[in-house]
């Protein structure tokens, strides 16, 4: 799996179809992976990095706006991380559809602050 810094690089990974990952803070990252049958954006937290009730909070907030975040999946992954993911759209050059995805899974976990480092 290739690293990237840039969102920009991410983004034609993603495109691309191709495993990468980038990461944006010290225990949290962006991975462009396949799950199931399509392939999307995971917003990774490792076990080590999670805040006490962050996963119960990001559950909370799922259910209480069902709407604003359908199609987003909460999971800890096989080491305990805990995963956001949402399939990507299929139209190639939809930067603003993948900002949109990147910054909901930063919104559910709590992470909104890195939104905004990130630009």
């Amino acid at each position: 799996m290739i690293e990237v810094t840039e969102k920009s690089a991410f983004y034609a990974q993603v495109a691309a179809q191709s495993p990468a990952v980038w990461p944006v803070a010290n225990g949290v990252a962006f991975v462009s992976r396949r799950e199931h049958h399509d392939w999307g954006i995971a917003l990774h937290i490792e076990g080590r990095a999670l805040r006490p009730d962050q996963l119960r909070d990001a559950l909370q907030r799922r259910f209480m706006e069902s709407e604003r975040f359908n199609h987003y999946f909460l999971f800890l992954d096989v080491r305990r991380d805990f995963v956001v993911w949402h399939a990507v759209n299929e139209k190639p050059g939809s930067y603003a559809s993948l900002d949109d995805i990147h910054r909901h899974e930063l919104m559910l976990a709590g992470l909104d602050h890195l939104s905004e480092e990130m630009h």
